[in-house]
């Protein structure tokens, strides 16, 4: 009897890769394989017209659900997801998720989590229910200087939020059609950026929450994902190892198995021990079941691609408390840390804000790509995201054992292209306020200077880079006391050649019925002059690019893309996979009389012509009779 929560068979046939661009995204990967066992009910006509015969097995299928969320102004953002529902259209419905999982959405800036795989059976599915407590949420925003406040999540009223249930309704064509032997995959983005709107003014501040939520049976492969989960088994000589999966701090539950490929180039840690390809793999052969595992990589047709894998002791919930954080300054042995979260051996997780981590002659430090020979306690700077183990002092106070190194990202503006020096926006989605330079340099003349961020790019190509850009950049910072360079380049992302690089928000109060210049298929001109309105870069302050009275809304070269309209006053949002079907839905709803509060669009912004070509964008509207 195969296993109804294995993903083997799955993984070798898939072709594309998580899609998740400004808030959570669960994705869906569907294939169809004769089972035991069911997760939802199943009508089957030839045995109800025959009560004698014992009614066959019902087909089913296995659910791959991720989660990821992107770079904001959200420091914490703790809710707990207790659902996901998928309704047939005869009625019936099937849930998902095993258990009710509590998650921090900052943790998956730039990265997708895979969340927990279900079985459900055949079937046609017309619309899927999100079921999200609110109740005991913690947020923590940044204002202008990069202070933290906590904020309180109320509804468009005012009023404190609670449970909430959004229901996605899926177009005919575009509905989840579950058949054996024929793989789909349906993913479903929880869209931060349109759901929140932070008011600063009120005390404590308030997040207005409006859930708005977008959904595609497709999948993109340009995205980092992550899994974790306890070891199953190694198969040294196909490369692959087999996870139970173990989502977020999750100790127990059955999230299903998922098989993780490796190759000569992927990086290990095992028990504080760095290794590279086969070596690795070795060590991971001899590690007991069930031993902690944390994998990043890609996804492509032969399954997930593990580029890093941390193993034992090095994964940071496996029998331990830890620090997570950015250094925001350093004296002597002492850093200070903000953002910082405590993680506790029982899988609990805490929001700090500041920490101080102070590091010894014993204190072990790594990174990802570095010889443990080649790295000291020196090798921590300014800016620097770390995870720190060792005893608490005190209840602010961690004295390190241990620290690892994590990989970082800067938003910013190219102000010399070679050698590559940048005037920094965000570094780690910090604003720069809260980082003190003193002591990176070699000299105090050299410490690093956020106007003029100075990185090593070794030999990243980077010839079409040019003064003026906005770049991302993924690397490590440089060891304390050493700069320049101030930051060491793993890869260097031009942002105006980014399909998701620009978000636009347009909102008018209190509604308007002329939003539009013109509305085309394949173009819609947003007339913004009597609106509010946002156009930002990922991450860059939105003065950055001028404000035009309006701007377009141009349809993909295919035409295709993920696309919402919601009408206030319903819980449910219909989805659109075609530019020309949405165009026809926002003249139906203006001709109808119902007044446009919001658009929340994202993709590729060309600053020449003013238009934003979108793979994403929600609309949301007042109905006529709610006036």
């Amino acid at each position: 009897m195969a296993n109804p929560f294995s993903l083997l068979p799955l993984q070798r046939s898939l072709q594309s890769v998580v899609n998740v661009v400004l808030g959570i995204t669960l994705v869906i990967m569907i294939t169809v394989v004769q089972g035991c066992g069911g997760g939802g009910s199943s009508n089957n006509s030839s045995a109800s017209n025959n009560p004698g015969a014992s009614a066959p097995p019902p087909v089913l299928g296995d659910l791959l659900i991720s989660i990821t969320d992107a770079e904001g102004d959200f420091l914490n953002y703790e809710v707990t997801l207790q659902a996901i529902t998928l309704v047939r259209d005869n009625g019936d419905v099937v849930e998902t998720l095993p258990l009710s999982t509590r998650i921090d959405f900052t943790e998956l800036t730039e990265i997708t989590e895979l969340l927990t795989i279900a079985t459900v059976p055949e079937g046609v599915y017309e619309s899927v229910i999100v079921r999200m407590d609110f109740s005991d949420a913690q947020i923590v925003v940044q204002d202008q200087n990069g202070s933290s406040l906590v904020a309180n999540p109320v509804d468009l009223n005012g009023d404190p939020l609670g449970v909430t249930d959004i229901r996605l309704q899926l177009t005919t064509s575009d509905v989840i059609r579950i058949s054996a032997g024929i793989p789909a995959a349906f993913s479903l983005d929880f869209d931060l950026s349109a759901s929140n709107e932070i008011d600063l003014l009120t005390s404590p501040p308030t997040v207005i929450v409006e859930p708005f939520l977008l959904a595609t049976p497709e999948l993109e492969t340009d995205r980092e994902h992550r899994v974790r989960g306890v070891l199953d088994t190694v198969d040294v000589a196909a490369g692959e190892i087999d996870l139970t999966v173990r989502p977020f701090r999750h100790r127990t539950g059955q999230f299903g198995q998922f098989l993780l490929n490796v190759n000569d180039d992927t990086q290990y840690e095992i028990d504080g021990q760095g290794y590279t390809g086969s070596m690795g793999l070795d060590a991971m052969a001899l590690l007991n079941e069930n031993t902690p595992v944390i994998a990043n990589g890609s996804i492509a047709a032969a399954g997930m691609m593990a580029h890093t894998v941390l193993a034992g002791s090095s994964v940071p919930w496996s029998d331990a408390d830890v620090v997570v954080g950015v250094v925001s300054a350093r004296v002597g042995e002492v850093l200070s840390v903000k953002g910082a979260h405590v993680e506790f051996a029982d899988g609990t997780r805490i929001y700090r804000g500041n920490f101080t981590i102070n590091l010894t002659d014993m204190t072990s430090v790594s990174a990802p790509g570095i010889d443990n020979a080649d790295i000291t306690t020196q090798s921590i700077s300014v800016g620097q995201r770390v995870v720190a183990w060792g005893e608490f002092a005190d209840d602010e106070t961690l004295i390190a054992s241990r620290v690892r190194m994590q990989m970082n990202q800067l938003t910013a503006q190219v102000v010399q292209a070679s050698p590559l020096a940048v005037d920094l926006y965000f570094l780690n989605t910090r604003r720069l306020d809260i980082f003190d330079f003193s002591g990176t340099g070699a000299t105090s003349e050299q410490d690093a200077d956020a106007d003029f961020y100075q990185i090593e790019t070794g030999l990243l190509p980077l010839a079409n880079i040019v003064d003026g850009d906005l770049v991302r950049v993924r690397g490590l910072v440089t060891a304390f006391g050493t700069a320049p360079a101030d930051y060491l380049a793993r890869t260097v992302i031009d942002v105006e050649t980014d399909v998701r690089s620009a978000l636009l928000k347009v909102g008018w109060l209190p509604g308007t019925n002329s939003p539009f210049v013109a509305i085309v298929a394949e173009r819609i001109d947003v007339d913004l002059s009597e609106a509010r309105k946002a156009l930002s870069v990922r991450g860059v302050p939105k003065e950055f690019i001028d404000l035009m009275d309006d701007i377009a809304l141009i349809a993909t070269d295919s035409g295709r893309g993920v696309y919402a309209v919601k009408v206030r006053g319903s819980d449910r949002l219909h989805l659109f996979r075609s530019f020309n079907d949405l165009v026809d839905e926002l003249v139906a709803q203006l001709d109808a009389g119902n007044l446009l509060h919001r658009i929340t669009a994202q993709g590729e912004y060309n600053v020449g012509d003013a238009e934003l070509t979108t793979r994403r964008a929600g609309f949301v509207f007042s109905s006529i009779n709610a006036q």
